[in-house]
């Protein structure tokens, strides 16, 4: 069987938030390296939770603007978005 990890290895402060980056090991070889910019300061759950990561919060923790999407019939968010994209504008 073989053994795959998965490694934090650093963050750089950067302006308006994070680069974090991981690298994917399979049997002690990196396979794979992942960076991404957050603006939260966990990494793993910045990997984990995109929304957190892009946003600095959590999906449920985003108010609502008080519009309802014409097409979706969803809240449109603070951020302008909705379940469909259509009342993003």
């Amino acid at each position: 069987m073989t053994k795959v990890l998965l490694r934090h290895d650093q963050i750089r402060e950067m302006t308006g938030g994070k680069e974090i980056e991981f690298s994917l090991l399979k049997e002690d070889k990196v396979i794979w390296k992942i960076r991404f910019n957050s603006v939260s300061s966990n990494p793993m759950e910045s990997l984990m939770n995109p929304h957190l990561s892009q946003y600095g919060k959590p999906c449920f923790d985003t108010g609502t603007s008080g519009y309802v999407c014409p097409v979706c019939n969803l809240d449109i968010d603070e951020y302008g978005m909705c379940g469909c994209g259509a009342g993003s504008g």
